[in-house]
């Protein structure tokens, strides 16, 4: 756990140290509704992100970005009784971001990583993200689904995911 957030809070620097050379730091909120498998032990999805783009042509942006993803547990009840309650888990993705502009300030893009669990008994697992969203000058808002391949740990039998759905809104330094 240690190395996790020595690693993230190097990548972290190491984006703001680019930062103030020039622009394209985002720092993002994003909510999320789990879906699929993930709806079944979560009810809720938050977290925050801080990427760095870097433009590789007129409307092409190339970069790397570290966040926190937590995902709320969900309970069970039977008669109004609580009967179990499922853990909240949390992850740090370590990811590339890619974001295409079009010409009228809408804008696809994409993330690929590898999502770090926080949570102990779980292992990390693969991250990706696509999106799709409209550019203002100092802001982004997006829509986008949300994939982690993570589990418990020691299990080779179980191949958990955690889906979302989410909305965010970047604000540009």
């Amino acid at each position: 756990m240690k190395k996790v957030l020595l690693t993230a809070t190097f990548a972290v620097a190491g984006m703001v140290g680019v930062s103030a050379q020039t622009t394209g730091v985002e720092g993002t909120v994003h909510v999320g509704i789990p879906v699929g498998e993930t709806a079944d032990v979560s009810s809720f999805n938050i977290g925050v992100d801080l990427a760095y783009l870097h433009p590789i042509a007129n409307n092409f942006k190339l970069g790397a970005k570290v966040g926190y993803d937590h995902f709320i547990g969900k309970e069970y009840k039977i008669n109004n009784v609580v009967v179990a309650e499922k853990d909240d888990v949390g992850f740090i993705p370590l990811a590339a971001t890619a974001k295409y502009e079009f010409g009228n300030n809408l804008f696809v893009g994409a993330d690929l990583g590898y999502a770090f669990a926080t949570t102990d008994g779980y292992e990390g697992g693969l991250f990706w993200q696509p999106k799709i969203g409209y550019s203002a000058s100092t802001w982004d808002l997006y829509a986008g689904y949300k994939g982690i391949s993570a589990g418990p740990e020691n299990n080779n039998t179980v191949d958990w995911k955690y889906n979302a759905v989410s909305v965010g809104f970047a604000y540009k330094f």
